[in-house]
C-alpha cells in the first residue's frame, strides 16, 4: 500500500511521446537493430497506456531477406525506486508484419499476433524528459533490448 501511495505522488497524469532504439535477436543467431516511436497517457497512479510503432529490423532465411515491423498497444505499470528512477512492467497486444526487403514488395506475411510483454527502468532526467531502458518480448521468436527517450506534456 505504501508503494502505491508513493507511486501516486511521484507520477503526474498526462500525455507523453518518444522514440526508441533497440537490438532484437531472432531465434538462432540473427541479431538486428531497429527503432520506433511511441505515445501514451499516464493516469497518475502508476498505470499508463501506450501505443508503439516499431521497425524491428531485417533478417535472412535462405534467399529471402525480410523486413519486420510491429504495431502494439500496452498497459504499463510503474513503481518508484527513488525520486527519479522507477521500474515498470508492460503487458499488451501486438501485430507483426513481414515485407520482402530485397524488392520492398509487401508480401503480407504475418507472424504471431499476440501478447507483448516486458519490463524496464525509467530515469526522470528533467520534469518533462525521461530516459528508459527496456527488455521486450514482441513475438515468440524475438527478444529485444532497447533504450528510449520520452517527453511528457
Amino acid at each position: 500500500m505504501a508503494l502505491l501511495a508513493i507511486s501516486a505522488q511521484a507520477e503526474k497524469a498526462g500525455y507523453y511521446m518518444g522514440t526508441e532504439v533497440f537490438n532484437s535477436r531472432f531465434d538462432g543467431d540473427t541479431s538486428t537493430t531497429g527503432g520506433g516511436i511511441f505515445a501514451g497517457y499516464r493516469l497518475g497512479n502508476g498505470l499508463a497506456f501506450e501505443a508503439n510503432g516499431n521497425r524491428i529490423g531485417t533478417f535472412s532465411s535462405g534467399p529471402f531477406k525480410a523486413s519486420v515491423s510491429q504495431m502494439s498497444v500496452s498497459a504499463l505499470y510503474s513503481l518508484p525506486v527513488s525520486n527519479t528512477v522507477s521500474v515498470y512492467g508492460r503487458l499488451g497486444y501486438g501485430g507483426m508484419r513481414v515485407s520482402d526487403a530485397n524488392n520492398m514488395r509487401d508480401r503480407g506475411i504475418k507472424l504471431d499476433n499476440g501478447v507483448v510483454y516486458g519490463g524496464g527502468l525509467s530515469y526522470q532526467a528533467t520534469k518533462q524528459v525521461a530516459v528508459r531502458a527496456e527488455f521486450r518480448k514482441p513475438e515468440a521468436d524475438i527478444r529485444s533490448f532497447g533504450v528510449g527517450l520520452s517527453y511528457s506534456f
